[in-house]
């Protein structure tokens, strides 16, 4: 079993989520997700709930549909995920890069993250289709796992991260 965190438009895509954690936590995956609505907090605060998830990690597992491109927090994520995290003083509370996994939802339209896309072209990130979860999810999630420690050269973390939410209109961003 890995210890994974689910990254995820919550409004659209949380339904996958529940059907996801009813197949495999406990059996292929450790959900160390957000399960509360934080929005109400600060950003700052927000960050460090999610860098002490990210800690303890070591998949970060994106549910990729209509919106999820275009969500700030989940460039976040995964900004964060592959950055890794070196505490100054304190070596436990310090994680190296998580691996991603990237799961096609059964969408008529999907906005895949640039951050994540980057990721994939270079060969780091996995990828999988939603149909195929039950069948393929562990060995997906062992394969990021693999590529954290083997192909971390190939990670592309080099953009902006995103400081806004964005929406679509005839395929154009704003």
């Amino acid at each position: 079993m890995k210890n994974c965190f689910l990254s995820y438009h919550h409004d659209n895509d949380g339904h996958y989520v529940d059907e996801l954690r009813g197949l495999c936590v406990g059996k292929y995956l450790i959900d160390y997700s957000l399960k509360n609505d934080i929005s109400h907090f600060t950003d700052d605060t927000i960050y460090k709930k999610i860098r002490d998830k990210l800690r303890r990690s070591s998949v970060t597992v994106i549910l990729i549909g209509e919106r999820t491109g275009d969500r700030m927090w989940i460039d976040r994520e995964i900004w964060a995920s592959l950055r890794g995290y070196d505490h100054p003083y304190d070596w436990s509370r310090s994680f190296k890069p998580s691996g991603l996994l990237g799961i096609y939802l059964p969408e008529d339209s999907l906005c895949v993250p640039d951050r994540l896309k980057d990721n994939i072209e270079s060969g780091y990130a996995v990828t999988m289709k939603w149909r195929n979860v039950e069948r393929d999810l562990e060995k997906k999630v062992e394969l990021a796992a693999l590529n954290r420690s083997t192909k971390r050269h190939l990670i592309r973390n080099g953009r902006m991260r995103m400081d806004d939410n964005y929406s679509r209109f005839l395929g154009f961003r704003f």
